[in-house]
């Protein structure tokens, strides 16, 4: 892979961190600032979400970019 496809694959990876970090954000703020409403279950399927995009970003991680041939 080159070099600009490992910068492109990095910044995939910093987005969907980003992503990540701002998903459990909302969670906890629903978790705690909201009562009676499915608060926690609304919080807890945020944060399946979040746990599905680690998911994704722990495979974009395995990938052996040394064996990766761009078109």
């Amino acid at each position: 892979m080159s070099a600009n496809g490992q910068h492109d694959l990095y910044y995939i990876k910093q987005e969907l961190q980003d992503i990540i970090n701002e998903i459990e954000s909302i969670a906890a703020g629903i978790d705690r600032s909201f009562e009676g409403i499915g608060n926690e279950k609304c919080a807890a399927k945020l944060n399946q979400i979040a746990d599905h995009y680690r998911g994704v970003k722990r495979k974009l991680s395995n990938i052996d970019t040394s064996k990766v041939k761009e078109a």
